[in-house]
């Protein structure tokens, strides 16, 4: 019975020092991690409004279209150029080269400005050309040093 009393009245400690230990590690790193400076607010936008070119009306250049038949053949706004054969692309490549040249020589004459003067191509393809006849187009383009691409459906 003597022990029995002895087991009761004992008390059981908690010792708290290694939860406050994990407390302050747990801050330290919270307070280490933080940003205190949000990478949004460094980014800079513009908004809508006027633009400085907007006072002189320029029309600016049409795109080039380019479209691919269902036989891989290669069309250079409206004038046939290659027969999908040669996916090198030979004559689209030539005429897309002097094209870009001519849209530089625009720039560099003040015609047009470096954002509006910009050759654009636009690719049109057949839903039964193949993907390889796309890429080639594509790559035709890379080699004029064509820059700003887009896609019709």
């Amino acid at each position: 019975m003597e022990a029995l009393k002895r087991i009761l009245s004992d008390e059981d400690e908690v010792d708290l020092t290694p939860m406050i230990d994990v407390t302050f590690l747990l801050l330290i790193y919270f307070m280490v991690t933080t940003m205190l400076k949000q990478p949004e607010a460094e980014l800079s936008s513009s908004l809508p409004g006027k633009s400085k070119s907007s006072a002189v009306n320029v029309k600016k250049p049409d795109p080039v279209k380019i479209k691919v038949e269902d036989d891989g053949s290669v069309s250079l706004n409206g004038s046939f150029m290659d027969d999908g054969r040669d996916l090198n692309l030979p004559e689209t490549t030539k005429n897309l080269t002097v094209q870009v040249q001519e849209a530089n020589k625009n720039i560099a004459n003040g015609t047009f400005t470096e954002k509006d003067g910009k050759l654009v191509v636009m690719i049109s393809a057949s839903g039964l050309s193949t993907h390889q006849h796309r890429i080639s187009v594509m790559n035709a383009c890379a080699g004029a040093g064509v820059e700003k691409i887009s896609f019709e459906f």
